[in-house]
């Protein structure tokens, strides 16, 4: 049995009309959503790692671990997107710390899961924080109203 695939053509001379749609905007809309919530989350599930006392159960601290390593993955490819001349220091430092972390794994001492999951956790609190930092930065400016007056336009003196 042969397959073959045939080629139609629109009836008519000219091709079928598409109605253009301004989505850009809505777009952006939902991917400021989703990486508010992403962020959001990698900020709570940090902050209850840095809450887990170093007596908890290695278990408790292998799974908490774990998410925080999906997180911070997720961060630093938000922060790699930024341009290296962009970003902030802090910024930097997460990403370098990252690096390190991701390369050395925690220490085979008593505490070093624990300080390892802690670690993490700090450097996904300082990726949440740049990428906030870095969308305010790029929001556009709006008039500010003043009341009895009449509003102030973005970059007036």
């Amino acid at each position: 049995m042969q397959e073959h695939a045939e080629e139609s053509e629109p009836a008519g001379d000219s091709p079928t009309p598409t109605a253009g749609t301004g989505l850009g905007a809505a777009v952006l809309q939902i991917t400021d959503a989703v990486e508010g919530h992403a962020e959001t989350e990698a900020e709570r599930i940090a902050l209850a790692a840095l809450a887990l006392p170093h007596t908890h159960g290695a278990m408790a601290i292998a799974s908490m671990t774990d998410r925080l390593l999906t997180r911070v993955e997720g961060l630093a490819a938000g922060i790699e997107y930024i341009p290296v001349g962009l970003r902030s220091t802090r910024g930097s430092r997460a990403l370098a710390r990252w690096k390190t972390l991701k390369v050395k794994g925690p220490a085979a001492d008593p505490l070093g899961t624990w300080s390892y999951m802690r670690d993490l956790a700090h450097v996904a609190c300082d990726m949440v924080h740049t990428l906030r930092e870095r969308r305010a930065a790029e929001q556009p400016t709006a008039f500010v109203g003043r009341p009895g007056m009449p509003p102030i336009a973005p970059g007036a003196p």
